[in-house]
């Protein structure tokens, strides 16, 4: 792995709070990112025999749990965590499960509960997230990712779950040939505070 140079993820997340901002730890792997090749899984791990990406599959598990342990105790390290003084507030395991849990069958819902497990064992003190995960488990908290999550979030899946819009989408990613996306800043503001007036507590603009 490579956290040297544009890739130092430390320096990054310490800019951050030195502009008294805060931050939502993407852990992913798998972070969408509309990027090649599972968008934050590396090349080589295709190689890797009998893998099954984004499944309740022994060789993903122990690749995928190697990788987040390594940012969570580089973080610790750090003392990044909102606990120790830092200004990460949430961490997100996976994103956007939801979209494909039904072509994986029963290894799906095996593995959003592991993902789950595993997320909130590392012991970093700050809540854990599943975006657009409607059944997420107990023990992470599931948000809504989009335009209009006043309108379309149907609201955290337990009592104890807070409202958190986690991509708030300012524009649409283009590709060649696509016209401009920009959303009018009256439309981001009415949204925003449409999803405020029904519980909300955190948006994230995005893009």
């Amino acid at each position: 792995f490579n956290f040297e140079g544009n890739y130092d993820l430390v320096k990054f997340i310490k800019l951050i709070a030195e502009h008294g901002l805060y931050v939502v730890l993407r852990v992913g792997p798998y972070i969408e990112a509309e990027w090649n090749h599972g968008r934050g899984l590396p090349y080589w791990l295709r190689e890797i025999p009998n893998i099954t990406f984004r499944s309740y599959n022994e060789p993903f598990k122990f690749h995928m749990e190697r990788f987040v342990k390594m940012i969570v105790d580089m973080m610790k390290k750090e003392k990044l965590f909102a606990p120790q003084g830092g200004p990460i507030i949430m961490s997100q395991i996976e994103n956007e499960y939801n979209n494909v849990q039904l072509a994986y069958k029963e290894l799906g819902v095996k593995y959003i509960h592991w993902a789950a497990d595993m997320a909130v064992a590392q012991q970093t003190g700050v809540p854990w997230i599943m975006c657009k995960q409607k059944q997420a488990p107990s023990s992470v908290i599931n948000t809504c990712n989009g335009r209009q999550c006043g309108e379309t979030f149907t609201g955290p899946n337990g009592p104890n779950k807070p409202s958190l819009w986690t991509e708030n989408w300012t524009a649409q990613y283009r590709v060649f040939g696509d016209p401009p996306s920009q959303r009018a800043a009256e439309d981001i503001a009415y949204a925003v505070a449409r999803f405020f007036s029904k519980n909300g507590t955190l948006t994230n603009y995005y893009m």
